[in-house]
């Protein structure tokens, strides 16, 4: 918190937007690479932002630690979500999603401890 409890929202805002800037321009992007290298990427970078936060002292500082983190969100659900379409049968893309969204949840859930 830094002293400064209020500005949790606003860092989470900042997550958010990195996600959203990134997402946007990801998904205008017509990449060549193939969807598993790029969900590897994706993944890679994630687990590498996690870690960018440890270092803010400051929550100017927390704030652009999490934007840099949030910029891998998107790319990753948009590359996931691109080879669930890819790989599972139409008739059963609702339930591939699902396994995969239920799947996230309980990473987000154990990653919290």
């Amino acid at each position: 918190e830094f002293g400064q409890p209020g500005a949790a929202s606003l860092v989470i805002g900042v997550y958010a937007l990195g996600s959203f800037v990134l997402g946007i321009i990801v998904g205008a992007l017509n990449l060549q690479a193939p969807l598993q290298r790029q969900l590897a990427i994706a993944v890679a970078l994630v687990a590498l932002g996690t870690l960018l936060p440890l270092t803010a002292g400051t929550v100017p500082l927390l704030a652009l630690t999490v934007f840099i983190s949030g910029v891998a969100i998107s790319p990753t659900f948009i590359t996931a979500f691109g080879l669930i379409e890819r790989h599972v049968p139409e008739a059963m893309l609702t339930e591939g999603i699902t396994w995969v969204m239920t799947g996230i949840g309980i990473g987000m859930a154990l990653g919290s401890f």
